[in-house]
């Protein structure tokens, strides 16, 4: 475990960043309900390998005599857009143990920030100066570093999103979240775990297909063996990466989707798929489809959670991209879709020394939502 780093300190308020989670940090993740009242809420079980994600990883502590209030986590990776070499700094697992401030009521735009500097939470009054400079984060000065920051945040969660435009994120995209399910998956004979000879061209291939994407990073695909691919005359036409995850259900975010959870897993062969109080299932991750193959990538999904003896599985991706259009035109996506829907987020992001081009292709371009940091 890293020993902690004093960032800033005020009265008995300190910030402190460390580069591998303690204990608890985990505890208290997996303690965290997340999603909205109303909406689908969950609890992580499994978080551990996901916190040490590819990239530099720092978390960073807003503690008060000792005691943490707050938390949130960076992911830090080098990366280049429209020619421009950048650092890009994820945010993730935002939290905080009580509330600092009353549950907004509205969604704030730019107009009703005027003067927000002069309000700002004791959270935000800390963590602004390392938004503003993030190479800080690795005890440096370098304030000349051209940088964006993002995130993900549910478009409900109006304290995040509220917290996000005082820390100067705006949006630049939409992001979709959903199901896909068979609860009698077929085989496929087709479906093969890719080889490790055939990395190297598979990442290749990805990388042409996810040219006209921002952020596009392929470090956490290929992990455990968890590759697989379908081929037409020898060639791959489908393939995607999997990872399991486990959460912990709270609510199925409606009074009818909870009955007709609780009612459907009374018969026994839907209990034996679908377990009311934890959804152990799949994220597809880094998922190819060569055009004129979707049904084959159906074939695929379908394939490799019969293979992993799963009925379900989470994917997402920008509301821009190809790979959205497929999935929103064709459907098919299962019956625990029509019970949990789509969960839309936007992507916020945060420029700092970004020109004024490389801006643009952020907001045209579909930007690439990897399932491993995200889920």
């Amino acid at each position: 475990m890293s020993e902690a780093k004093n960032l800033l300190t005020y009265h008995d308020l300190t910030v402190e960043v460390e580069t591998s989670p303690p204990q608890e940090l985990v505890d208290h993740i997996h303690n965290t309900t997340l999603g909205q009242p109303g909406g689908f809420r969950y609890q992580h079980v499994d978080l551990v390998d996901r916190l040490n994600a590819p990239g530099e990883n720092y978390f960073m502590f807003l503690r008060k005599s000792g005691k943490m209030m707050g938390s949130v986590g960076f992911v830090g990776r080098h990366t280049q857009t429209g020619g421009v070499d950048h650092d890009s700094w994820m945010i993730r697992y935002f939290s905080i143990k009580a509330p600092l401030r009353a549950v907004p009521k509205k969604r704030k735009e730019k107009s009703d920030l005027k003067d927000e500097n002069k309000r700002t939470t004791v959270l935000g009054r800390f963590i602004q100066p390392i938004l503003a400079q993030p190479s800080q984060l690795r005890g440096e000065e370098d304030p000349d570093r051209p940088s964006i920051i993002y995130a993900l945040i549910e478009q409900k969660n109006l304290r995040s999103m509220n917290f996000s435009a005082q820390m100067g994120l705006e949006t630049i995209g939409e992001v979709a979240s959903f199901s896909f399910s068979r609860l009698r998956p077929k085989y496929s004979k087709r479906v093969e775990c890719l080889p490790d000879s055939e990395k190297e061209s598979m990442e290749l291939l990805l990388q042409d297909f996810y040219s006209g994407y921002n952020l596009f990073y392929s470090n956490s695909l290929f992990k455990d063996n968890g590759y697989f691919v379908i081929r037409h005359s020898g060639r791959v036409v489908a393939g995607l990466q999997e990872y399991p995850i486990t959460w912990r259900i709270i609510d199925f975010g409606s009074s009818f989707a909870n009955w007709i959870v609780r009612f459907g897993t009374k018969i026994p062969w839907v209990r034996r798929r679908v377990d009311p109080d934890e959804a152990r299932m799949l994220a597809f991750d880094g998922i190819y489809c060569e055009p004129g193959y979707e049904d084959v990538l159906y074939e695929l999904m379908e394939g490799v959670l019969a293979e992993k003896k799963r009925y379900l599985a989470m994917l997402m991706m920008d509301r821009k991209s190809g790979l959205y259009k497929i999935f929103s035109e064709k459907g098919m996506l299962g019956p625990l879709h029509k019970v949990l829907g789509f969960f839309k987020a936007d992507v916020r992001m945060r420029f700092i020394n970004i020109p004024d081009k490389t801006r643009q292709l952020f907001m045209e371009r579909p930007t690439y939502i990897p399932s491993y940091d995200n889920s």
